[in-house]
């Protein structure tokens, strides 16, 4: 039984090693496909697939560059996907000039596409180098739209104000199927200071709070990507926000005033009778009953005052 499940564990190990080796390989090719379009980018004598994009592993476009200094050309991109023959692209249209756009019917995930144009010329045919991906690699969503904002307390003075940002996903039903899960990163910065940006990463919810911003006026953009995926989006449209400070009322500043006056009334009393108290220590009991209780009625006395002209300020503020 133990060896049984030994040879078990083994050729698991195994099986993952081999897709590893499979997939590091895939990786080598893509890359170097890569840099062999750089490379041709430099002397424009063959087209070059630059370019590839999905927005939600649904569909995907490839773009290319034209030859340099050539008119009367035309492109045909050919691809295969895994052992599948050769195909010609079906739509040169939907994804702009020099692009060549995958329909949903024609894309699978964890698949190998290999491609290359041709440029038809009077020359002859003028062929790519070979370009290949996995869909997946190629994962980039539009960025978030329909930001906007609560304002969570008012600003009093220069203190500033809290509000709460959110934002939508471009692809919220594949996002509730769960073929992809988003992250975000959020940048924004105060229009007086173009150029200092803030950033806050890793977010997983749409949503941030920022708690007692400055009163100013910022700009706010969001972009995503998905957790499988190195590849951000866009940047969003900014949203502005103008968080102005409201200034105190006369009524506020007397209050404040009478309030401050109160306290300090009320500690130097505090003060006094301590003070008195213990200067009073080495008289007789009688004269110390008597001075305690003259005292505290005229602490009653002076509190009494002191909260009669408090309620006052709070009545007036209130009218």
């Amino acid at each position: 039984m133990v060896w049984a499940r030994f040879a078990l564990k083994r050729r698991m190990m195994l099986c993952f090693l081999l897709l590893t080796l499979q997939w590091m390989m895939e990786t080598v090719a893509l890359q170097s496909s890569t840099q062999a379009a750089i490379t041709l980018n430099e002397d424009g004598k063959r087209p070059y697939i630059y370019h590839c994009r999905s927005p939600n592993m649904q569909i995907f476009t490839c773009w290319w560059r034209p030859i340099a200094n050539q008119d009367n050309v035309t492109y045909t991109l050919m691809y295969t996907m895994g052992e599948s023959a050769a195909q010609e692209c079906l739509d040169y249209v939907s994804g702009g000039i020099n692009s060549c756009f995958f329909d949903a019917k024609h894309t699978q995930i964890w698949e190998m596409y290999c491609m290359n144009v041709t440029a038809h010329t009077s020359m002859g045919p003028i062929t790519s180098k070979k370009h290949c991906l996995d869909v997946v690699d190629i994962m980039e969503t539009d960025p978030p739209f329909n930001l906007t904002y609560i304002m969570l307390n008012e600003s009093i003075a220069e203190v500033g104000s809290s509000i709460l940002v959110s934002w939508l996903h471009p692809i919220e039903s594949v996002v509730r199927e769960g073929w992809i899960t988003p992250v975000y990163k959020l940048r924004y910065r105060n229009l007086a200071q173009t150029d200092i940006w803030r950033v806050t990463e890793r977010l997983r919810e749409p949503h941030a709070e920022f708690l007692v911003l400055p009163v100013g006026t910022y700009e706010f953009n969001v972009r995503c990507r998905s957790t499988n995926s190195k590849n951000w989006s866009a940047w969003s449209e900014s949203m502005i926000v103008t968080i102005n400070g409201r200034p105190l009322s006369n009524q506020m500043l007397a209050l404040i005033l009478v309030t401050s006056i109160a306290i300090m009334a009320l500690l130097i009393i505090s003060l006094w009778h301590i003070f008195h108290k213990a200067r009073g220590g080495n008289t007789g009991l009688g004269k110390t009953k008597k001075g305690k209780r003259h005292n505290n009625n005229n602490l009653l006395e002076t509190a009494t005052s002191i909260d009669g002209v408090v309620n006052s300020a709070f009545a007036n503020l209130r009218a």
